[in-house]
């Protein structure tokens, strides 16, 4: 299949805050994207796992899906999550979506109830034959049920719609499966970061969907900026600081992580989804307090290497 829209490079998974009565902030959301535009993003990627899809209504997605459209400029594509518990919402998410300017959709099975490959192979033939833009299968299996390589590769194979993966299972069986057959032409999107510079080393990818590349875009830029240039030193390096940069953010569940991070830089404020225990409170601190050194010890060795504002 041809690929269009082209895709490829960092694209953020975009964070969706909220306030006190659990109200998104609609101008934070702009900002956020505007800012991630300006650090050198290649797109974005919204009502996805980090933007707590599962959390928001249907008018609030349609409606982060416009804001980005806006916020972002042209060359970044919007990739518009559509997850929900059934095939008729994911389909109607996919058509607001559309109408709202997403140039993708990113479609994870089936929420809540465990289904079979059969099930799931079913489900995304029916929305793939009722969408008008590409579709990533949204490899999930921490919250929904798996998407075997197999599965995957006969929906690309014979589903026009169904353009590729984004596997956020933090294994590379699906990429590799993929890369192997080079005919599928498939989008292979690596959506955990603990395995992105194996996967950049090895081939394995066109992008990766990041939520860190929310709230430090510099340091998966640099990254995947270091793997196409082929500088092994410094994608070992940079490497090592993502590590235990995840380490760090998935020691609170996500996105808490992330959106403690949004507010140590002052991208944006969130209010996550249930109040923070006492000891998650001191995990939270500890994490701003970590951040810090963290942060200076990575902007001084490549603050010269990020991508320029545009």
């Amino acid at each position: 299949m041809s690929r269009n829209p082209a895709l490829g490079g960092v694209i953020a998974a975009v964070l969706l805050p909220r306030d006190e009565e659990g109200r998104p902030r609609w101008d934070d959301f702009g900002h956020l994207v505007d800012f991630l535009s300006r650090h050198g993003i290649d797109g974005v990627c919204v009502n996805g796992a980090t933007g707590e899809y599962a959390r928001a209504s249907v008018e609030e997605r349609r409606i982060a899906v416009a804001v980005a459209r806006r916020a972002a400029p042209a060359r970044c594509p919007v990739i518009a999550g559509a997850g929900s518990a059934s095939t008729d919402l994911t389909v109607r998410l996919a058509a607001e979506a559309e109408a709202a300017g997403a140039e993708a959709h990113l479609i994870p099975p089936p929420h809540f109830f465990h289904y079979t490959a059969e099930d799931i192979e079913a489900f995304y033939r029916a929305a793939a034959a009722s969408v008008g833009r590409p579709i990533l299968i949204y490899r999930l299996p921490a919250f929904v049920s798996d998407v075997h390589p197999g599965t995957a590769e006969s929906l690309i194979r014979e589903c026009p719609r169904i353009a590729g993966v984004k596997d956020s299972s933090g294994r590379l069986d699906l990429l590799e499966h993929l890369t192997a057959d080079p005919s599928l032409n498939a989008y292979r999107f690596v959506g955990n970061d603990n395995v992105l510079a194996d996967a950049i080393r090895r081939g394995l990818c066109d992008g990766v969907i990041s939520g860190v590349a929310c709230v430090v875009p510099e340091l998966i830029t640099a990254i995947w900026d270091a793997g196409q240039r082929g500088d092994g030193e410094a994608l070992d390096e940079l490497g090592r600081l993502l590590a235990e940069a995840v380490a760090w953010i998935d020691s609170l569940p996500a996105p808490i992580g992330l959106e403690v991070l949004a507010g140590v830089r002052g991208l944006c404020r969130c209010l996550p989804a249930v109040p923070l225990s006492p000891r998650r409170q001191q995990q939270a601190d500890a994490l701003r307090r970590w951040f810090e050194p963290w942060w200076e010890n990575f902007a001084g060795k490549y603050s010269s290497a990020a991508r320029p504002s545009t």
